[in-house]
């Protein structure tokens, strides 16, 4: 029976399902959500007899790939799948945060600088979040500067910068530069 004849083209949300797939995969249960065009059938299906599991487990299926579909039950025409309404707030503010974060990981890769170079960076990074490039040069909270070849000799205070912020920065360059001569 081709999915037409099954459907009449359409599934309503809360139809009871069994599908087989062209891998010989048998999903059964509740339709959540089908569109014909893009030729997807969202099936929910109840979670295993004496699973832990409270949650339907949902299977995005290409109608394309399916060997057989039966439709077992109709829907009651309730509710089962209620529209949510989402919090368009909520949701443009992850977006803007996520976009803030690639940006920050795009920024802290350093362009034409040699591997030991975004090694250090990399490592003061995990402890010194205000920290960016600016060219080949490692600015760390905007009172540090770390030039090439990036030693401890090659830190500069800015001046009127924290003296503390110069000793942190030169603890872990040193560090850094340690655990690079023992890899060698």
């Amino acid at each position: 029976m081709t999915l037409m004849e099954a459907t009449g083209g359409v599934l309503d949300p809360g139809t009871s399902v069994r599908c087989i797939t062209c891998l010989d995969t048998e999903i059964s249960g509740k339709v959540a959500a089908f569109d014909l065009v893009r030729k997807a059938l969202v099936v929910a299906c109840p979670p295993a007899p004496g699973s832990k599991d409270v949650n339907n487990t949902y299977h995005v299926i290409n109608i394309s790939n399916l060997k057989a579909l039966e439709v077992t039950a109709k829907s009651t025409g309730e509710d089962e799948f209620p529209v949510v309404s989402l919090d368009n707030s909520k949701i443009m503010k992850r977006v803007r945060d996520k976009i803030e974060e690639k940006k920050r990981k795009v920024a802290s890769i350093g362009v034409g600088v040699s591997e030991e170079a975004q090694g250090l960076f990399n490592a003061i990074k995990k402890t010194i979040d205000d920290l960016y490039w600016d060219g080949k040069k490692i600015i760390a909270m905007g009172d540090v500067t770390i030039v090439e070849p990036y030693s401890v000799n090659d830190l500069q205070l800015k001046v009127g910068g924290n003296p503390n912020t110069l000793d942190h920065i030169s603890k872990i360059v040193r560090y850094f530069s340690h655990s690079v001569k023992l890899k060698v």
